[in-house]
């Protein structure tokens, strides 16, 4: 099949829903599909992080609500639709991802249009996203009511990973069915270290001693947790060193017990999950996020502010996973056995591991979406 994936961003620019589409893509291509990703060229990582095995139409645009809101949506130009017709009109499967994004806005209508009668699929990862400012709260409300009903009554099927988002979504479209598909990760590039790959790569990060890291990575905003990480920190007194991936800068000068290593390319964040002794992302309001799943197939112990839409996800991940109040002492205190005792740390990476090989393959995330693409066009009678 020709498969085509719609986002607003493509790796190597980091985040959870590029690392998404790059793994369900990876697989396809792997299995003879033709695959082709179409997004915006807003790029914060290195060019050696790009895709090879599938074909990336990265397109201009303004990246400006980002950068000055932090609110993740490329306005792009009159390049958008041409491009959009060049490749949606040549697909079998047109799956879109996030159903706020112009990609999305326009993509799935055009490929309705297509003489080819592409398979539309919407995948929703995070619903409505929670931000300080009420104005910004109140657009994206009005959005979702208009432009994502829109885009989820175009699709034929409706893809979430998260309980939470499917009850948003239920309520937007009462009559259409939603199907439950995990995101899958790529378990042979984040994968545990030998015991001296461990203690090369401390060295080679310039982490003396046995002083514990934990591992945070995310972009400074309020869903993220990153205040509450911070907090976490300035009173573990040093028990831990707080490692942020993502951050270029933070509000106020990081304390004593924080190292900010700024955005990082995928090849060098995959380093430090295995260097790292356990992942903090104490964040609210988001789907299932990709930090977690590529940090437990790592061998990377994780700990999480409790959330009842994790379940299904977390279902037999035993201690590979602690989940806590949303609150810093909590969180120290569900860090404290991974940092204090490297027995228990060890255990915590083999059942964060062994979980991530059972639920979170690629493999099975290919076979779930090949499944769904074929359902579609038996539905229909194609």
């Amino acid at each position: 099949m020709r498969i085509v994936f719609l986002s607003h961003y493509a790796l190597p620019k980091v985040g959870g829903v590029e690392a998404a589409v790059d793994g369900i893509a990876q697989e396809l291509a792997r299995r003879g599909h033709d695959v082709v990703h179409v997004a915006s060229d807003a790029n914060h990582a290195s060019d050696s992080d790009r895709p090879s095995a599938y074909r990336v139409v990265r397109l201009p645009a303004l990246n400006v609500l980002e950068r000055r809101l932090s609110v993740p949506y490329p306005l792009f130009g009159a390049r958008l639709p041409r491009a959009l017709r060049r490749e949606v009109l040549a697909a079998d499967v047109v799956h879109a991802h996030g159903f706020l994004y112009m990609t999305s806005l326009f993509g799935l209508p055009l490929a309705r249009l297509s003489k080819a009668k592409p398979v539309t699929v919407l995948t929703e990862h995070v619903g409505h996203v929670a931000y300080e400012s009420k104005l910004l709260n109140g657009l994206e409300s009005l959005a979702i009511a208009t432009i994502g009903r829109a885009c989820l009554r175009t699709a034929e099927a409706i893809v979430v990973n998260n309980d939470r988002v499917e009850s948003e979504l239920r309520r937007l479209v009462p009559d259409r069915r939603i199907d439950f598909l995990p995101n899958g990760v790529d378990t042979q590039r984040f994968r545990p270290p030998s015991d001296e790959e461990r203690i090369a790569l401390r060295r080679e990060l310039g982490w003396s001693g046995d002083k514990p890291r934990v591992l945070f990575v995310g972009r400074p905003v309020p869903k993220k947790g990153i205040d509450l990480a911070l907090s976490a920190a300035e009173i573990a007194n040093g028990s831990f060193e707080l490692v942020l991936v993502g951050p270029e800068e933070l509000r106020k000068p990081p304390g004593p017990g924080v190292r900010v290593l700024g955005p990082q390319p995928r090849q060098r964040l995959k380093l430090l999950y295995r260097a790292a002794d356990a992942l903090l992302l104490p964040s609210r309001g988001e789907g299932f996020p990709m930090t977690v799943q590529e940090a437990m197939a790592s061998g990377l112990p994780v700990v999480l502010c409790d959330d009842p839409s994790y379940g299904p996800h977390l279902d037999g991940a035993a201690e590979g996973v602690r989940l806590t109040a949303p609150n810093a002492r909590a969180i120290v205190d569900a860090l404290g056995p991974l940092v204090e005792h490297e027995e228990v740390r060890q255990a915590a990476a083999l059942a964060a591991e062994a979980h991530a090989k059972r639920a979170f393959s690629c493999s099975k995330a290919a076979d779930d979406h090949e499944a769904l693409y074929a359902r579609v066009r038996r539905e229909r009678g194609t």
